[in-house]
């Protein structure tokens, strides 16, 4: 099911992969608008080509830990700290870490919206 009530219109999905220094490394093909993010891991084809010393940076709520487990690749989610909580010395190295490459995939991210990559009309072979 592609329509989205919500958007009042068909609505894709596609799983990008970015490295730490913004080079895009993977794209999946198209998937309903409708598909959980489990799904959407499984069918994308990533996961046959991740290894053992990878990691994967999500954001909050993207829960793949059940898949990358099995195959010993390490999930990443920038810390979350909660009003007036201070992060340890470890957790706030470690949380520069991420934000120095998250730096990097976010502005890869924002160079497929400014130059509006994927926000035209789909050709129907890649929809399959």
């Amino acid at each position: 099911m592609t329509f989205s009530n919500y958007k009042n219109h068909n609505t894709y999905n596609v799983l990008t992969g970015i490295s730490p220094i913004g080079v895009v490394t993977f794209v999946s093909k198209l998937f309903p608008g409708a598909i959980s993010d489990k799904q959407f891991t499984l069918k994308s084809g990533l996961l046959e080509l991740l290894e053992r010393v990878d990691s994967v940076m999500a954001d909050h709520g993207f829960d793949i830990q059940d898949q990358l487990m099995p195959l010993c690749v390490t999930l990443i989610i920038p810390a979350f700290s909660k009003a007036k909580v201070q992060l340890s010395n470890e957790e706030l190295i470690e949380t520069c870490r991420i934000a120095t490459s998250r730096i990097h995939v976010e502005r890869a991210m924002e160079r497929m919206k400014n130059y509006h990559i994927l926000e035209r009309n789909i050709p129907n072979f890649l929809k399959k």
